[in-house]
């Protein structure tokens, strides 16, 4: 796909990594949509480059998409709220008053009374959830890895290592709800 071809496509998001290999970054461009995070183009760029191609692409209407390293979990903070995807479906849109939760469920921003992280005791299953103002827990972006479930060795240490999007989302999905932040992982 060329840049251009990508720059047509519905729901397109830049993102990029802060790592960089032998004086190169990657910049990749998603589409986000109701199917979930699309890789379109992916594109290896000179760090020279690299601020000068972003602010193109955020000129041509492309969001800045976050995530981090061994999730499949991209998430778009916007003024108003937060849009999170995985490479299927839509997880998680917080937008105004309102947050949408995968399944259909609408909680309301004020009956968000904290955020917090988790994982499950055999470090499988993680993510976010929050306590509502009736004592209720809900999940709100939640993964399954098939690495803690396949691995005898898995650690703690893996578990931190493969979670750290948990905690920098949970902290954008706290603010967006002005409740306090938890990192319980």
């Amino acid at each position: 796909m060329t840049l251009e071809e990508a720059l047509a496509q519905p729901g397109r998001k830049v993102q990029t990594s802060a790592e960089e290999n032998n004086g190169k970054r990657v910049v990749t461009i998603l589409s986000l949509a109701s199917g979930g995070a699309k890789e379109l183009l992916p594109m290896l760029v000179p760090v020279a480059e690299h601020d000068a191609l972003v602010a193109k692409l955020k000129a041509h209407g492309c969001e800045q998409a976050e995530s981090e390293f061994l999730t499949q979990v991209v998430w778009v903070a916007k003024p108003d709220g937060v849009e999170v995807y995985d490479n299927k479906r839509t997880l998680f849109i917080a937008a105004g008053d309102r947050a949408t939760l995968q399944d259909g469920p609408v909680i309301e921003r004020a009956d968000i009374v904290r955020v917090f992280t988790w994982a499950s005791d055999d470090y499988a299953h993680r993510g976010i959830q929050a306590t509502l103002r009736s004592g209720k827990d809900v999940e709100l972006v939640t993964e399954i890895s098939l690495a803690a479930m396949g691995d005898p060795t898995y650690s703690r240490n893996d578990l931190i290592m493969d979670s750290g999007w948990c905690t920098t989302l949970g902290r954008v999905i706290a603010s967006w709800a002005g409740a306090p932040f938890e990192d319980r992982i």
